[in-house]
């Protein structure tokens, strides 16, 4: 449920990914939002003057997060993800310490800053600190164990524009000043527990930046800063495993090199590392010895024995711009950081559809043929659809009965609709303790084993041939996987898990495709219908897919993915909308936008639903391949309660819609999907 946007009282407002535009009422007046906009601009921009704020703000960068990972001894990025489609001022990214949230700096629309929440697990962003003030750059404190976050420091405009370094607690209690004696202060750092390193704004407007040090704030005693260094850069930033800080040293003659300097407070001791990237000042340190800064829609690496900054990834494709502040996601546990967040000008054209699809009534796909269908397949008789399960061999005969039809061709084993797969009968467990089959390389292991070892399942596949001579061996696969985890624990007299929206949804998708394919316009490319067996212990339907491909993998163009569609989800929208897993990743999606495809990227990211369905194996293939999605996080999953009455039969047939007009577009354009640089896992 959704309270009503004008309702919602400041202190407890939440933020949606597509519904920031729409927060709380004004509560700064008319003068103080003036004088919070003339701060705002010198705590971005340093000394800019507020012409440059007002270009600064139409550019409304977002931030995104990118994947990080360490691959030969060398660092790697993936493709950057939206976390903040918001039409406004989205900045300054800070990660919590375990790598579950993301602190951001947003503007709202009554021209306040807040910080902004953004967690990684349900993908909602929530105001970390409401009040009068305006907040930036925050970085989370955290309690003696190093992981709890319990408060953040903060740069705040106080209501008489006073510009000071504070600790917001995150309980709701009383704010209160880091370093109460120094002002106006735009950016900081901590080098350890005590002390903070301050990018200090001038008095004078013609006066540099001060770089000042001094102890916090405690016991009610304020203690004096000392200036250590002038004309400095605003990114400030900890070194890992020191107890020093960096800066960037800028200098006053026009076109000199700027400087990255290392200083250590317990020396007082300044070392030169490295020289900027030309003109730039935002970096950050992906470990104790490596550099990162971002240079127009580049990243670049350096480290502190090199000579030379090298290119590590360019997001020119995705159409960014201006990478500004970076934020290094931290090391968990000893694995080297999973995750960058960056601060870029997003492209100037967001294909994103919105709106309903709208179909001749005769294609609109009928919310009571999904209530039946999703009531057969998830019926209790179906036992849970376990994998080689008497209740899994049910559902795939009475998909191969569907499937005969519909009208689509058999492409199983021996002319039939059934793709047999050979399996060991369970010899482990698996994490959630349940049974797990094993895949065997061939039947002629199978035939090897002891008859009471045996066991199968099978793939249901179907095919509509292409219809264009010069593009019907093309193919795209449309899968969505029928198991589910079977026969459980009684809960309330009730043992059977059955699978409604995990994923007989996506299942009675596939189907109502095939239906509507199979009674129209015959597709310029051939389809393949795929509902898989096997994907909840371990893939294992796909897998057997990919060694024996009814149509040749190479000639796949695209693997279209259906996956829990029954439950909306409101970060994209709510009713009817959908997101695509690893929508950055290729073209595809946004050659569904372009179609009117009402799809979005998928809102959390962190979660990498990308990897955890049966689009990746393909995708690992080559293939671009995604997974059409509404919503997974719901406490029924993989519960007895995951039944049929929970389904929302009329979203769900709007969602068909819409997976209708995108199999048309990837069955009927003229281009090939493709890879985006890195997308390829």
């Amino acid at each position: 449920m959704t309270t009503p946007r004008t309702e919602i009282p400041r202190r407890v407002r939440r933020v949606a990914i597509s519904a920031v535009a729409s927060a709380v009422t004004t509560t700064v007046g008319a003068t103080i939002a003036a004088t919070l906009t003339a701060v705002f601009a010198a705590v971005t921009l340093g000394l800019a003057s507020a012409a440059t704020l007002g270009a600064q703000s139409a550019a409304s960068p977002d931030v995104f997060l990118v994947p990080l990972s360490v691959q030969n001894n060398a660092w790697r990025v993936g493709v950057p993800a939206n976390l903040t489609r918001y039409p406004g001022y989205d900045n300054q990214p800070a990660f919590a310490p375990d790598g579950r949230a993301l602190f951001v700096t947003r503007t709202m629309p009554d021209a306040q800053a807040d910080i902004v929440r953004i967690d990684f697990g349900t993908g909602v962003q929530s105001v970390a600190y409401p009040s009068k003030e305006s907040e930036y750059s925050a970085r989370p404190l955290t309690t003696a164990n190093g992981t709890t976050v319990d408060a953040l420091a903060v740069i705040r405009v106080e209501l008489d524009s006073t510009q000071r370094l504070w600790r917001i607690p995150l309980d709701g209690s009383a704010a209160s000043p880091l370093v109460s004696g120094v002002k106006p202060v735009g950016y900081f750092a901590f080098p350890d527990d005590s002390l903070v390193a301050m990018f200090v704004l001038p008095a004078s407007p013609n006066a540099p930046p001060t770089l000042q040090i001094a102890n916090r704030d405690r016991d009610g005693r304020a203690f004096p800063a000392r200036t250590i260094a002038q004309n400095i850069g605003r990114s400030l930033h900890r070194i890992p495993g020191s107890n020093a800080i960096s800066y960037v040293q800028k200098s006053s003659e026009r076109g000199a090199p700027w400087h990255i300097v290392r200083y250590t407070p317990s020396s007082a001791r300044h070392d030169t590392i490295a020289v900027t990237r030309p003109n730039r000042e935002d970096m950050a340190w992906l470990d104790s010895t490596t550099m990162i800064i971002g240079d127009g829609a580049q990243l670049y690496t350096r480290s502190v024995r090199d000579s030379a900054w090298t290119l590590l990834g360019d997001f020119a494709f995705a159409g960014l711009s201006e990478i500004t502040r970076i934020a290094v996601g931290p090391s968990v546990q000893g694995r080297p950081p999973q995750w960058l967040a960056i601060a870029a000008n997003p492209p100037a054209s967001r294909l994103h559809a919105s709106g309903p699809v709208t179909l001749p009534p005769d294609e609109r796909t009928s919310a009571e043929s999904v209530r039946r269908d999703i009531f057969i397949l998830a019926a209790d008789s179906m036992e849970g659809r376990g994998t080689g399960t008497r209740g899994g061999d049910r559902a795939a005969q009475w998909l191969a009965q569907e499937f005969a039809a519909a009208g689509l061709a058999p492409a199983g084993d021996a002319g039939t609709f059934l793709q047999q797969v050979p399996l060991q009968r369970p010899v482990t467990v698996t994490p959630g303790g349940r049974n797990a089959p094993r895949l065997l390389s061939s039947w002629a292991a199978w035939d090897s084993l002891a008859p009471d070892q045996r066991l199968r399942a099978a793939n249901v596949v179907g095919v509509i041939e292409g219809s264009d001579p010069a593009r019907r061996d093309e193919v795209v696969l449309v899968t969505a996987h029928y198991d589910h985890i079977g026969i459980g624990r009684p809960v309330d007299g009730d043992s059977i898990n059955n699978g409604a929206d995990d994923d007989a949804s996506g299942t009675i998708g596939l189907l109502h495709l095939a239906r509507a394919m199979a009674r129209g316009p015959k597709p310029a490319r051939t389809i393949v219908f795929a509902a898989v067996t096997g994907e909840e212990v371990g893939l294992l339907g796909t897998k057997w897919y990919i060694a024996h491909p009814v149509r040749p993998l190479e000639r796949t163009v695209a693997n279209f993915n259906l996956e829990m569609i029954g439950r909306p989800d409101t970060l994209t929208g709510g009713a009817g909308t959908v997101w695509l897993t690893g929508y950055e990743r290729s073209t595809v999606g946004d050659m569904l936008a372009e179609a009117g495809v009402p799809i979005s990227a998928d809102p959390r990211p962190a979660q990498r639903f990308f990897e955890r369905s049966d689009n990746i194996d393909f995708a690992r293939r080559g293939i671009p391949a995604h997974t059409f999605s509404t919503y997974n996080l719901h406490p029924e999953y993989h519960t007895i309660r995951d039944a049929p009455e929970t389904i929302d039969t009329v979203h769900m047939a709007r969602v068909i819609d819409a997976a209708l007009l995108a199999l048309r577009t990837l069955a009927n354009e003229t281009g090939v999907p493709s890879w985006h640089p890195g997308g390829r896992p």
